[in-house]
């Protein structure tokens, strides 16, 4: 209850926003991290409504929660570029986020299955080890959420790049937040060609799904360290 609670409260929040923008709320480092967390509570209450893995938030919760606090408030009132209310960059963000949060899924169930299966290698059950779903459950869990969020990011990024070289010319290989996520971007795609081709499974696909998560974390920092123009 807390959690839809929140969410409703969050929903609230991000309608206000765009009332008071005059456009969607999704043009600033801020804006997007904040609809990310949005989109990925969403789904962890279906997945816990309708799967009934009520654990699924316990690990997805305190993530999210990260990654709200650690946002530098001051950067929802960075300027936008003139360029940056056109309908390419939209659809650039709304590729984007549904990629993010995909892949805010991704990396709860791989942090899911690493410690179920310590859980049982140890034959000493934790706290959540009743109410987690089974090894093969998460590993299904992880390949779906990366098979799902690996198009819209590689479609969303590629808009990104298009668009951007064409603003900064060469200045677009200089440019931090481009950088980490082609680097991002390179990680998923070794992990899903890991599993599709080379038939990675369980604990190795997990420990991947963790690693890109973590450049995740180190492209969104990028865009706040260096306040790169994406919200500048």
């Amino acid at each position: 209850m807390l959690t839809l609670a929140g969410w409703i409260c969050h929903t609230a929040a991000v309608g206000l926003r765009g009332m008071e923008l005059g456009r969607p709320p999704v043009l600033t480092l801020a804006e997007v991290v904040s609809v990310v967390i949005w989109v990925a509570v969403l789904v962890d209450l279906v997945v816990e409504r309708r799967y009934g893995i009520t654990a699924f938030g316990a690990f997805l919760l305190p993530v999210v929660l990260a990654l709200g606090l650690g946002l530098p408030t001051g950067l929802r009132d960075l300027a936008l570029e003139p360029q940056a209310s056109s309908a390419w960059i939209l659809v650039h963000v709304a590729l984007v986020l549904v990629g993010l949060a995909a892949l805010v899924l991704n990396f709860g169930s791989a942090l899911m299955y690493v410690l179920q299966e310590r859980q049982l290698k140890a034959k000493r059950p934790g706290v959540f080890y009743y109410r987690m779903p089974s090894l093969q459950t998460l590993d299904r869990l992880t390949l779906v959420t990366l098979t799902v969020a690996f198009p819209f990011l590689t479609v969303g990024l590629g808009l990104g790049v298009v668009r951007a070289g064409r603003a900064w010319g060469r200045d677009l290989v200089l440019d931090p937040l481009a950088l980490f996520s082609i680097v991002m971007w390179l990680v998923y795609a070794a992990t899903l060609s890991g599993r599709v081709v080379g038939r990675w499974g369980g604990r190795r696909a997990a420990y991947f799904a963790i690693v890109g998560f973590c450049v995740l974390l180190a492209t969104l920092g990028a865009g706040v360290i260096f306040q790169v123009r994406h919200g500048s």
